[in-house]
């Protein structure tokens, strides 16, 4: 469970920083390992951390997307520096928005996850 954690504070950095390609990355590179490997997370967690790097991945795409959608309205060479000003301004707003999210999310599955082991230790 420690490398999910590990995954969404690197994810929280990258995304701080504006490295969305890199932020991109590291959630399919978590989603991967916590599909394919297995660690020993309840189920339930398992799958909130998946949606977490879900909510990030798409996040961080829609940025992109928004990008794609900016540069189809270029007019000519003078709209240039605006676009470059504009998408940057939007790409670190929207990679806060993520990073404020993940960590919200990240927090509220650490109390859920702590809670379920205390209920855990307690039946035993």
């Amino acid at each position: 469970m420690i490398l999910a954690y590990i995954f969404a504070a690197i994810l929280i950095k990258t995304s701080l920083l504006g490295l969305g390609l890199v932020s991109i990355m590291v959630c399919f590179c978590a989603m991967l390992i916590l599909t394919f490997n297995r660690p020993r997370i309840v189920s339930t967690i398992r799958a909130k951390f998946l949606r977490l790097f879900k909510i990030a991945l798409f996040g961080h795409i829609s940025a992109y997307l928004g990008l794609l959608i900016k540069a189809y309205f270029i007019d000519g060479v003078e709209d240039i520096p605006a676009f470059i000003v504009g998408h940057f301004v939007l790409h670190h707003i929207l990679c806060a928005i993520v990073a404020g999210t993940v960590t919200i999310l990240t927090l509220r599955l650490y109390t859920q996850s702590k809670h379920l082991r205390v209920q855990q230790s307690k039946a035993e």
